[in-house]
Parts: structure tokens; sequence; C-alpha cells
């Protein structure tokens, strides 16, 4: 399943590129199709070599356009690419689903050429290495297990993965939550598992590439309480709900609705 996930995520990078080349050749023609019309027109009906440094100097007054549209094209290439290479990677969907969390705090271009976010990709490794230390490799390999089961039950193995459908099972919902449920706990005095959350990130940073603007980057303490304010975002809502609360109290008899919103204020 995964092979085929891989593949497919090949498929649609192609696709996406060759679409956006179309893009940008389309732009060059029709500029330069627009602007000739129009020094024949300004010529009378004839351009000729003498009318030629005109016609450049036009045309070099619209290289900015252009570089407009080649700017947000190699952007989305970059954004698309940093996408399809994390839906390649072969991790379980619990990984995914936990990282979808909190990815949108990822640096990426924005819309106008400059970066968005607060948190660098190279966090995972040493996210995961948390995560499995909290949770412990049983209970994770056990969440793991019933979210690749769940994904295949949604999606019968269909691409690209629609994660909200995905999402909205109720198994998964109930391991997503008794994952935040897990490590809210964890967070009771929130300086002080920040404090080892953020040692075991920095530790275990995933190598930056040569000359990447991330390259000395490392997480702090803002960063991190917005990436666990993010990733126990369901609970949050779950402790406001009296019958989400009710169910997952079911699962953890020592479930304190009042402990666990004081714990969530904090983050």
């Amino acid at each position: 399943m995964t092979q085929k996930r891989t593949a497919r995520a090949r498929d649609i990078e192609t696709e996406r590129t060759h679409a956006r080349a179309l893009e940008m050749a389309e732009a060059i023609v029709t500029a330069f199709s627009g602007l000739l019309k129009e020094q024949i027109g300004v010529h009378g009906g004839f351009v000729g070599l003498r009318h030629l440094p005109e016609v450049n100097k036009v045309f070099q007054s619209k290289t900015g356009e252009l570089a407009s549209v080649f700017e947000k094209a190699f952007n989305e290439s970059k954004r698309e690419h940093e996408d399809l290479k994390w839906h390649a990677i072969k991790r379980p969907v619990f990984d995914r689903l936990m990282v979808r969390h909190f990815e949108s705090l990822f640096f990426r271009p924005g819309p106008d050429g400059i970066p968005t976010g607060i948190i660098s990709r190279r966090v995972l490794p040493g996210f995961f290495l948390a995560l499995n230390m909290m949770l412990g490799p049983v209970v994770i390999k056990d969440y793991q297990d019933r979210c690749d089961e769940a994904l295949e039950r949604v999606t019968g193995g269909a691409y690209p993965i629609n994660w909200e459908a995905v999402e909205h099972d109720e198994d998964v919902n109930a391991v997503v939550l008794d994952a935040q449920f897990t490590i809210a706990h964890f967070f009771d005095d929130p300086y002080q598992r920040a404090a080892w959350f953020i040692n075991i990130i920095n530790s275990n940073l995933e190598p930056a590439k040569d000359g990447a603007s991330d390259a000395d980057w490392l997480i702090d303490q803002r960063a991190l309480f917005k990436l666990i304010s993010h990733l126990t975002a369901d609970l949050k809502r779950a402790t406001a709900d009296d019958v989400a609360w009710t169910h997952l109290a079911l699962r953890h008899n020592d479930a304190d609705r009042d402990v666990l919103k004081a714990i969530l204020q904090k983050l």
C-alpha cells in the first residue's frame, strides 16, 4: 500500500509540474503576442528593424509581471514538493495524523514570497522520539495499526488521501483523542515538560540541507507551546463538549475533566 502511495505521489508531482510549465509558457506567449500586437498598432501596422530597440524597451518593462508569475510557480512547486515528499515517506498513518495537527506551523513560502510559519520540518525526528517516550512503544504500535486499518477501510487505497474522511472515522477519532489525553497529562508542569521536549527536539533535528534558511534553527519555548496547543486541539474541544467528554471518560476511568481543563489552559 505504501508503494502505491509513493508511486501516486510521483504521478501527482509530474502532473502538477506539467500544468505549471503550461501556465508559465502561456503567460510568456500571451505577454509576447499581446505586446507585439500593441506595437504593430503603434507603428502603423508594421514593425521593422528600426523599431526593435523601442519594442525591446516595452518588453523589458513587462519582465516584472512575468517574474511574479514565475516566482509564484516556483514557490508553489517548492511547497508542493515538500508536501509530496512527506506523503511519500513510509510513515504510519497515526504519525501523519499527529503531524497534521500542527503542520500549518511549518515554514513555507507565502503567496508573496515571504516565508510564513514558526516551526521547521526538522523537528519531526525529535517529535516522534518524544511521542514514543510519552505514549510507550506498545501503545504507539496499537495506535499505528488501528489507524493504518482505518485508512484502508475509509479510502480503499485511493490516492490522494482524503485525510478529513480518515479523521472522521470513529476509531481514528478515538485513537487521536486518547493520544492527546495522555500527552496533555505530561504537561501538568508545562515549563518543566517543555524544557524536556525542547531538549529532545533540538538534540535530534533532521540534518539541514546546504544553504537552507532553517539551518541554524532551534525550537524555543514559544514555538513548542504553539505546537502542543495545536496538537491537543481536539482534546480541548472534547473537554468543552458533554457528549464528547462522556465518550472519552468511558475509555479513561481516571479522567478528571476539571484537572484536564486546567492543564490545557496552560498550553
